[in-house]
């Protein structure tokens, strides 16, 4: 039951993103009170050694680096729950993926500093597939310390966007909402798969069993 309310939510959850990403694209909005705020907060305090770490952030949660982090999760997660959630966690990074791209496709949302591109700023693709992996290994690994570093990662991410102002403090919300969202979609489907599978394997033992008998 309390997975079926989290699917529930997470659903619903999702379903909120898309839903600001096409009143981004229909209306247009100013950035919010607090979009702005932000974006000046990270301009006060930026600086060499700030600037510095988010580069590198940027480049690890993208492109070749980011898809090779997707895999070693992938290995780490194989290690501890077994290769079925090893690739589970890969099929659920293109899945993100895939899907925000779509939200930055219907929302059209131009990013602060337009150096980073036009119109494709909503959500940050950064913070989604780092939410993404961070709540996987949250859900599927209970050790307090990775748990620990899963939610690290995430706000690290989040912030180091708005730090090179590549997105709105919106945009980032937002990209943690989906790729959390979608992390615990698709994990109860998995599990939901996997239950039904060992179901059948023990009414097929069962019926071995009684034949034996």
């Amino acid at each position: 039951m309390a997975s079926r309310r989290s699917a529930l939510v997470a659903a619903l959850a999702l379903m909120a993103v898309w839903g600001a990403a096409a009143i981004f694209r229909i209306a247009h909005p100013s950035p919010a009170p607090a979009d702005q705020w932000w974006n000046g907060l990270m301009t006060s305090s930026a600086g060499p050694a700030t600037h510095a770490v988010a580069a590198a952030l940027a480049v690890v949660g993208t492109g070749l680096p980011g898809s090779a982090l997707a895999v070693v999760v992938g290995v780490l997660v194989s290690a501890v729950r077994g290769w079925v959630w090893g690739a589970f966690v890969l099929a659920a990074s293109l899945i993100s993926a895939l899907d925000v791209a779509g939200m930055k496709t219907l929302a059209m949302r131009a990013r602060p500093d337009a150096a980073f591109g036009l119109f494709n700023s909503f959500p940050s693709g950064h913070t989604a597939n780092a939410a993404l992996l961070g709540t996987v290994v949250f859900l599927l690994i209970r050790r307090i310390a990775v748990r620990v570093l899963a939610v690290g990662w995430i706000v690290a991410m989040a912030w180091s966007r708005t730090a090179l102002h590549a997105h709105w403090l919106t945009d980032v919300l937002a990209a943690v909402v989906a790729g959390a969202a979608t992390a615990i979609l698709l994990s109860a489907a998995c599990r939901a798969r996997l239950a039904g599978r060992d179901r059948r394997r023990s009414m097929v033992d069962s019926v071995v069993d009684h034949e034996a008998t």
